[in-house]
Order: structure tokens, then sequence, then C-alpha cells
């Protein structure tokens, strides 16, 4: 729901606000709302985790770099597919950087999710031509 939501408001205002502007406020706004899980659970971050951390802060910010890219030429729904793969690509780097495993029921959401959105962008793609 989130991805979506994020999705909807940097389609709308990529036509009035520059991309830094988008990242900076995009970025806020994600820290404000996860600080309030994490500070009750915060322990303290070993240098090895700061730079995983700052890794994927730049990966990210890439990756939402070019989605914005992408707004100024197709529609939101266009990207889908490609946005999903953040999913799989933060499970597998939460695997093999930190030894997270996926609960079942992420990987059953992921199961029903991926394959879904897929299908739709095969259909909508269909449905253009």
């Amino acid at each position: 729901m989130c991805f979506a939501m994020l999705d909807i408001f940097n389609k709308k205002y990529e036509a009035t606000e520059t991309i830094t502007s988008m990242l900076f406020y995009g970025s806020l706004s994600t820290a404000a709302i996860s600080a309030f899980k994490a500070f009750p659970t915060w322990v303290p971050v070993t240098t090895t985790q700061y730079g995983l951390i700052a890794l994927l802060g730049v990966g990210a910010n890439m990756l939402l770099f070019c989605l914005l890219r992408a707004f100024k030429y197709v529609e939101a729904s266009a990207t889908c597919p490609y946005r999903y793969t953040e999913f799989v690509l933060s499970a597998i780097a939460g695997f093999f950087f930190f030894a997270e495993r996926p609960s079942p029921t992420t990987l059953l959401g992921s199961c029903i999710i991926l394959p879904s959105v897929v299908y739709c962008a095969i259909v909508e793609t269909r449905a253009n031509k």
C-alpha cells in the first residue's frame, strides 16, 4: 500500500517538483514514519552496518531517481513490475548481508503479489496494442 501511495504522489508531483526535492521529502517522510518503530528497539550500529546502511541508502535513492525519471515518460502502472522487483532484491540482500529469513507470511504474500503484478502488466500491455 505504501509503495502504491508513494507512486501516486510521485506521479502527481513530478511535473511541478524537482527530482532532488522529491527524493529529499520522500526520505524525510520515510525516516519520520520509521522513527516511531525504530526508537523503542534501537541497538547500537556497528561500523560495518553503517557502511551497509549507506550503501542501501544510495541504492534506494538511485532506484527512486530512475523511477521518478520514468514517470515523465510512462504511466505509474507501467513501472509496477520493475517496482516490485525491489521486494525480491531486498529479501536477497537481507538474507546475504543481515542473515534475515523472510517469514512464511512474507513469502506467501510475495507469491501472490509478484505474479499478480506481472499478470496485470501483461494484460494491460496487450490491451494497449
